[in-house]
């Protein structure tokens, strides 16, 4: 229920205009990420996790609940090595992360520390200002970064 509602809350605050950003359930690819946004032509694919956070900030944030699966990190080293773009939205009772791709088989073995210091943007729960959705919607519709995965 959690990913559902913070999905609610992404696709009503950020910037509406032209972009288009759907949620994508798919049986029939394993590990594709379940949401898909296009801004100013360039496309991207978010997998959304809504796991607790633990107590401490050094504990890794996947440690029991809402792991990566191994389908989900074979499709984002796809993803990468033919430089597209995705990301994981990550969004805790406290926080949202929005950390890239290239991350994918480190990420289960990530802190709270961690991930903010990897963090394209990062925020506080709840977003309060337009500014930090519209500075999410700008790293979402910025073209890939080849070198990001060499």
């Amino acid at each position: 229920m959690a990913e559902s509602n913070d999905y609610k809350v992404l696709k009503a605050n950020l910037p509406q205009g032209r972009d288009r950003l759907d949620r994508v359930e798919n049986v029939v690819v394993n590990g594709m990420p379940d949401i898909n946004f296009c801004s100013d032509g360039v496309e991207c694919w978010i997998e959304q996790k809504s796991p607790k956070e633990p107590v401490r900030a050094t504990t890794k944030l996947f440690g029991s609940n809402h792991k990566v699966s191994q389908e989900q990190t074979n499709w984002f080293l796809r993803q990468m090595k033919a430089e597209g773009n995705a990301y994981f939205l990550i969004v805790t009772d406290k926080r949202w992360m929005l950390i890239g791709g290239e991350h994918a088989d480190k990420i289960n073995e990530m802190t709270v520390n961690e991930l903010m210091g990897v963090a394209l943007w990062h925020t506080t729960k709840p977003v309060r200002d337009k500014e930090s959705w519209t500075k999410l919607r700008q790293t979402l519709s910025s073209k890939p970064n080849p070198t990001a995965t060499s």
